[in-house]
């Protein structure tokens, strides 16, 4: 039997996928949320102080009933359970966008590098994006461990590896195919959509670069900050919180291009799929989960200039194969904000019975 939960939301960094999915989830959930958030700034400065700020704030303000506290990894969630013990009583899930924890090879030790691995232990669960997020944040978690000598007598990763679980993001398709059917957009066979935020901007550079030493032309349609591209280059940048517009952007765009090497998801790709889009991503990273095998070798690069170049240049002249509209359709279903609330709705409950039925059985 469904119940409606109240769900308290906290949010330290609320831009980019971590907005827009709080918007679609918030809109559609069949639970109460409330949401309480900061501005997407200095990452380090929220993983110290914003446990802090939302602590002052709940212990002011808040009289709401909580059934379940959900945040993002951007929080140090161990801090907020001492400073509100009555928060650590309730089921907590920390959703994993991305993670701050130091990479496996790292020498030096910072401040930050433990927060995300307290704040996991912390958690009732932890979400991820994708399963190779899971795994990166399971490596880099393990490496991190084995590098503290106090904690490998008391290894979290056992328990870690236990509550994670992957939970996709719903992300804004029916925008996508609501703005084409409205609106019949043209589609450039030249232009080619870009996400430059946490990219390889240096290769896109290059690439870019070598095509127009080649003679050939084409039109960029940019997200994210521009000062690391050529100047040179033709481009559209597109404002990053403006939804709409990149839905149509990606509609005028024959390719998607990705140099986000180790990207443990990316909701512009998924919604470059749904609008019709060739993707040429990396071959590192969250893509291969959302690509089909027989998509494997067309569409991902290994980096290489020269051939990522030839490869845009293929793309250009190229049929799509028969099916693929269709094919993408399928595998993006799960993305869907129909189906992906209702993962996180069901989820969210059954997480809630599951910890009152343990409650009760202490009390016996």
């Amino acid at each position: 039997m469904s119940a409606r939960l109240d769900i308290l939301a906290l949010e330290p960094f609320y831009g980019g996928i971590r907005r827009a999915m709080l918007e679609i989830i918030i809109a559609r959930s069949r639970h109460k949320w409330t949401l309480l958030k900061l501005p997407p700034r200095r990452i380090e400065r929220r993983l110290t102080t914003a446990s802090v700020w939302f602590a002052e704030q709940l212990s002011r303000h808040w009289i709401g009933q909580t059934d379940l506290l959900f945040t993002s990894e951007a929080l140090n969630l161990a801090d907020l359970h001492r400073l509100l013990p009555q928060l650590a009583k309730k089921p907590s899930v920390v959703y994993f966008h991305s993670n701050q924890l130091p990479d496996p090879s790292a020498t030096h030790d910072s401040p930050l590098d433990l927060i995300n691995l307290n704040t996991a232990t912390a958690a009732t669960e932890i979400w991820f994006n994708s399963m190779y997020h899971v795994r990166v944040f399971l490596a880099r978690a393990g490496a991190l461990v084995r590098r503290h000598p106090e904690l490998s007598g008391m290894s979290p990763i056992p328990e870690l590896t236990g509550k994670a679980t992957v939970v996709v993001p719903p992300v804004n398709l029916p925008e996508v195919r609501q703005m084409q059917e409205a609106e019949k957009i043209a589609r450039g066979r030249r232009t080619i959509f870009v996400e430059t935020r946490d990219a390889n901007n240096r290769l896109l550079n290059a690439v870019m670069s070598l095509l127009k030493r080649r003679g050939e032309s084409f039109q960029l349609i940019t997200v994210g900050p521009v000062e690391e591209l050529a100047a040179d280059l033709p481009r559209i940048t597109l404002p990053e919180a403006d939804e709409a517009s990149h839905a149509r952007g990606l509609l005028q765009s024959s390719i998607f291009l990705s140099t986000r090497f180790d990207a443990p998801c990316d909701h512009h790709a998924v919604r470059a799929l749904a609008a019709g889009c060739w993707p040429l991503c990396p071959q590192m990273g969250f893509y291969r989960e959302i690509l089909p095998d027989s998509l494997h070798s067309p569409c991902l690069h290994d980096g290489n200039v020269d051939h990522l170049a030839s490869r845009l240049m293929d793309v250009w002249l190229m049929e799509r194969p028969a099916g693929y509209e269709s094919q993408m359709a399928e595998l993006l279903l799960k993305y869907d904000p129909a189906t992906a609330v209702t993962a996180f709705d069901d989820r969210l409950e059954q997480l809630v019975v599951s910890q009152q039925m343990k409650a009760e059985k202490r009390e016996d």
